[in-house]
């Protein structure tokens, strides 16, 4: 498939969603082993290696994009999305039955929330309209259809030019976390609504399983 690229003032930065994901490996390298499927090492490894090629292909703006990078980038979201929901459960797990640390379950608890909120806005950012390089095309943005309406879509005026950036799918994982609920953009599609109710799902849980970890201690 021949690169696909646009007009270079409107490129996504890639640096947040770098900074970003790097921070989500540093909080895998944290969590405590007992609370992962795999030694603490390899995730954040298998990241690097999928980071690597996309960073060079890439390395300032998303400015092109092949099947390769595309699938690339694809798996990288689904690699620390699925590692941190297995971290979830086991951190679940470890809340229900009462074997941890009050102190060491609340920081893995914060650790894994902090994850799922990085994780799922990568997910969000791939998933809309084609992902970051497919949204800068205007017939794909006119024509596909879109997974997420942001209120920026609905003026008419001053807003043309404007495209979604990883920021704005942080920022709706980020409200989904806390809320259990969209609040900025709206789910459009299924598997949109889907992810965001799964994700709201595990959120609640896991905060109204921390909270009551939290007042055991404090008793």
């Amino acid at each position: 498939m021949k690169p696909r690229s646009v007009a270079i003032h409107r490129h996504e930065h890639r640096l947040p969603v770098v900074i970003a994901t790097l921070v989500n490996l540093v909080l895998i390298l944290l969590i405590p082993e007992k609370v992962q499927l795999l030694p603490t090492w390899v995730v954040p490894v298998l990241g690097v290696l999928l980071m690597t090629p996309l960073i060079a292909f890439n390395p300032k703006r998303f400015t092109r994009e092949t099947t390769w990078s595309r699938w690339l980038s694809i798996a990288l979201a689904i690699l620390l999305t699925v590692a941190n929901q297995i971290t979830m459960v086991l951190t679940i797990t470890q809340l229900l039955g009462g074997h941890a640390k009050g102190s060491t379950v609340l920081l893995t608890a914060l650790q894994v929330w902090v994850s799922s909120i990085i994780a799922f806005g990568l997910v969000y950012w791939e998933l809309d309209r084609g992902g970051p390089v497919a949204r800068r095309d205007d017939l794909i943005w006119k024509t596909a259809d879109a997974d997420f309406r942001f209120p920026q879509n609905e003026q008419k005026t001053g807003q043309a030019d404007w495209r979604p950036v990883y920021l704005d799918y942080l920022y709706i994982a980020l409200t989904n976390m806390m809320a259990f609920s969209p609040t900025d953009a709206m789910p459009l599609t299924v598997r949109a609504k889907m992810i965001m109710g799964y994700q709201s799902i595990t959120g609640f849980i896991l905060l109204a399983l921390v909270i009551s970890r939290a007042v055991n201690i404090l008793n």
